[in-house]
């Protein structure tokens, strides 16, 4: 899932906002924001979308996975 945004990457040109499906993603004034984090599919287009690499999402959604075999 998204784990941040580094603000001193961040130009908060809104990319990240905009190819976000799930609305993960937020801005208020100047600043860019990870909003509903517990909604995003890992889909890495608001890491895509940065073009100053200011985004970080992990391939992992925060637990790990448990076969039940």
């Amino acid at each position: 899932m998204i784990q941040s945004i580094d603000p001193n990457k961040c130009t908060r040109c809104g990319q990240c906002v905009e190819v976000c499906p799930m609305d993960v993603l937020r801005s208020l004034g100047d600043v860019v924001y990870i909003a509903f984090q517990n909604d995003c599919m890992t889909c890495f287009l608001c890491e895509e979308a940065c073009a100053f690499g200011a985004i970080y999402v992990s391939p992992h959604r925060g637990h790990d996975v448990v076969f039940p075999f």
